[in-house]
Order: C-alpha cells, then structure tokens, then sequence
C-alpha cells in the first residue's frame, strides 16, 4: 500500500507553526510497512485542496489529510472530499450526540457554527475523536475514483484528522492503527534500529561505514540532527526475530569500526543516558552554568526522574553572581576573564560545595553575536568537571561563527558527552 498525506491548513505555509504531525505520520506509515512517496502542504482554499487531493489519489491508494476539520469557515476539508465525488453532506446524529457531550463536559454550549461538525459525506464512516470535538472521515472511494476515471489499485482510501497533534496522534492510535492493521493483514513491515553518535562528522562517519551503505536487506541511511550523527539500520519483513537478525548483524559490524562514538539508540538522548548513568551507579550532579543560560539543566530535568540525581544547579551570567554564588575570585575574573579554564574550574568548584554532589559541571563561554575578541573569539566556551574524587577536567570549544542558539546547544551538547566519558571512565 502506498500513502500519501496532504497537510491543510495556511498557518503551515506561513510558518506561523511547525508541521509536526508529518514528523510523527510519516514514522507511524513506515513502522506499519505503508510507503509514503509524497507529502503536500496547501493553504485553505477550496481549489487548490480540491487539486491536492485528485493529485494525491492519481499516486497513492491511502489519502490521509490533516487540519481543516473545525466549525470555522475557513475548516474546507470534509467539504473538499464531498464536492471532488460529488456526494451529498448528511447530518450524522451520532456526531452530534459525541460533539454536545464534549461541550457538556467542558461546560459549554454548543453553537451553530459547530453544527458544521455533524455533517459527513453520505458514504463516508465517522472517524472518532475522543481528545477534542471535530470528528474525521474513513471513506472507501474506490467506487467514486472509478467513476472519476483515477486508476490505481484496487482500493482506495481516505482518512481525515484534525491538525491538532494531541487530537490526530489519539484519533490515530485509537482508530486508524487497528483499522490498518486488519487490512494490511501479513503485510511487511519496517523494522529499524537508530545508532547515534557523538564526536564524529557525517563525512567521517560516512566514510568510516561506507562498505553498510549500499546494502539493499537491511538498508543504512545516514540521518543527521544539530550537534549529533544517527544512522538508521532497516529492513522490512512479515518476521520481526529475522528483520532483527539481519539490522543486529549489521549493527555488530558498524559497531567494530565506529563504535567509540556511539553514545545511544533509537529513543536515547545525550541527556538521558547521563541521566541513566547517574542513576545506576547512585551518583549525583551540579550544574553552573553561563553562557548556556540553563539549557543543560533544562534538558537534564526534562527527563523523568531526574530529581534522585540532580538536586541544584544555577545560572550566573554576571560576574558578580560568579563571586556571590559560586566564590569566582575577583582577581581570577580580572586576570583571566568571565571566559577562562581558571573561571570555569572555579565555578565547577563553587557549585560542587554549594550543592555537595559527587560530579559538577560548568560552562562559561561567548555566544555572541557581540562579545568576542581577537583572543577570544565568538563560540570561545570552557567546560569544566569535578568528579566525585576531585579530579578536574577541562575542554576548550572553538566553535566558531555559528548563530547563539548554535553554540549553546552545541555547547550543552559537548558538556553532557564530557560528563557522560566521565562517568564511563573514557
């Protein structure tokens, strides 16, 4: 079977918000074994929707739209599909039974302009949602595409979800994931396994595995995200112990070459595993941080359970928060600056007394756009460790002229793979 999904909705073209719903679908198509070849963004305007979704049905069996689906006149969607097969809209007493306990629940009363939700093409089904009011369509048109002349294969299918994430991904699990499944029957589906890595290029990672990129059963694909390398080891089959077997055995080979650099798999992240590293050996970790503004505590505390190994960390962008907090000496600050292997030790030392832990880490650096010097360029960062038998650690970064944002992630990157080694003993 192949998909295709048309995103509706202007905001998307503007950029006014971020589509991740192709994120989540296109991941959700691939682990049932569908191929999506094609993904359309259009705005809110009935002719070119209508375009979209002849275009789409002429090159995929399985239609899926997201947004357009509210009580507002500018939600076209479920109209679109009605007027491209030329099918009555009907009101759906069910639907309206399901929309006004919502209202009810949330102590609201339904208007008319929501009485635009109860109306469904006379042959299409009802696609619940149980997370919000607008409900969806699942719709055999295999009939109407004949008469229409669009060829293909033998079914055709259409599935509309509402634009909101938390509304689609529910819908999707609850209703659409079951309804495939039994129609897929034994159809192969994707097996995958992602290897992460840190402190290597993507050039250099290429090169290195090379010989895995070109296979055919399972596939390599090099993917890559800001300040980390991924490689996607794949393969589609009725059998899930012999697609494993097969991405194991690769896996096992790249292992031998690049295997120092990985850090995680599939869901893992930087964060996470220092955080599950933390965890097993019983350890506990400070944090002082300046130039990164917190984005290392704010990633380490996004994970859950967080509070048995992090119990204080601060951020002192100004020097005298350096001296009153974390006991930064004013002639340290004046000899060698804000930006020092000397301020960064002593920062590390500073939170580690404060907050008694066994490991602590600080950052000091220039993230510019304004502040570098011919010495002390813009991407300059210090990174400084104690661990639980004091010894110190330092790493200088030259980041370079990346944007702010870069080098603070890059920066709270190469800080969470340092206490990450440190941990490890490498």
């Amino acid at each position: 079977m192949q998909a295709e999904i048309v995103f509706i909705g202007t905001e998307l073209l503007l950029g006014q918000i971020a589509n991740s719903n192709a994120v989540f679908l296109g991941r959700e198509l691939a682990s049932l074994g569908i191929d999506c070849f094609y993904q359309t963004v259009v705005g809110d305007n009935k002719t070119r929707i209508k375009e979209c979704l002849r275009t789409a049905l002429e090159r995929a069996d399985l239609i899926i739209t997201t947004g357009g689906l509210g009580p507002t006149p500018d939600d076209l969607t479920t109209e679109c599909w009605a007027e491209l097969f030329n099918e009555e809209m009907v009101f759906d007493q069910d639907i309206l039974k399901k929309v006004e306990s919502v209202f009810a629940k949330a102590n609201k009363k339904m208007s008319a302009s929501n009485r635009k939700l109860v109306y469904r093409p006379k042959t299409a089904e009802q696609l619940p949602n149980n997370v919000g009011s607008a409900p969806g369509i699942i719709w055999d048109v295999t009939e109407h595409c004949k008469r229409l002349q669009i060829v293909g294969k033998e079914k055709k299918l259409v599935m509309t979800f509402p634009g909101v994430p938390r509304e689609m991904e529910g819908m999707w699990k609850e209703t659409a994931i079951p309804y495939l499944s039994n129609l897929l029957g034994e159809n192969k589906k994707l097996f995958y396994k992602e290897l992460k890595f840190f402190g290597i290029s993507e050039s250099r990672l290429a090169e290195k595995v090379k010989d895995t990129l070109n296979l055919e059963d399972p596939t390599v694909a090099p993917l890559v995200s800001l300040g980390e390398c991924r490689l996607r080891i794949a393969s589609k089959s009725q059998d899930a112990k012999e697609a494993q077997k097969k991405i194991k055995g690769v896996e096992e080979q790249i292992t031998k070459t690049v295997g120092e650099f990985i850090y995680g798999y599939d869901e893992d992240t930087l964060e996470s595993v220092v955080g599950s590293l933390l965890k097993t050996k019983n350890k506990t970790l400070s944090l002082a941080e300046s130039c990164t503004g917190g984005l290392i505590s704010q990633r380490l505390t996004n994970v859950p359970g967080s509070s048995s190994y992090i119990s204080l960390n601060v951020t002192t962008y100004s020097n005298e928060s350096k001296k009153q907090i974390l006991n930064v000496s004013q002639d340290t600050l004046e000899k060698y600056g804000a930006v020092s292997e000397q301020v960064a030790l002593q920062m590390a030392k500073g939170i580690k007394n404060l907050a008694k832990t066994d490991y602590a880490l600080s950052v000091t650096g220039i993230a510019g756009p304004s502040g570098g010097t011919i010495e002390k360029p813009n991407g300059t960062v210090y990174i400084a460790i104690i661990d639980e038998e004091d010894k110190e650690f330092i790493r200088k970064l030259e980041l370079g002229n990346r944007s702010r944002n870069d080098i603070r992630w890059a920066s709270s990157q190469e800080a969470l793979n340092l206490v990450r080694q440190k941990l490890l003993g490498i």
